[in-house]
């Protein structure tokens, strides 16, 4: 059975830990995810290397 990869990051406006569930057969990334504590919406920006996830998020600048 084959895993789908996962990421604990923190929100950049409330601080929270959220996990986030990766795709690796997607490659590079960047996509808008909403925290799901405060609603906010965070830019995601994912990348694989050597099958291992490097994940970092930002806030949505308005």
């Amino acid at each position: 059975m084959d895993l789908q990869p996962e990421a604990s990051v923190q929100c950049p406006y409330c601080w929270e830990t959220i996990d986030l569930l990766l795709d690796a057969s997607a490659g590079t990334q960047e996509y808008v995810e909403d925290c799901p504590v405060c609603c906010r919406p965070i830019i995601v920006h994912v990348s694989f290397l050597f099958d291992e996830p490097e994940v970092r998020v930002e806030p949505e600048m308005d």
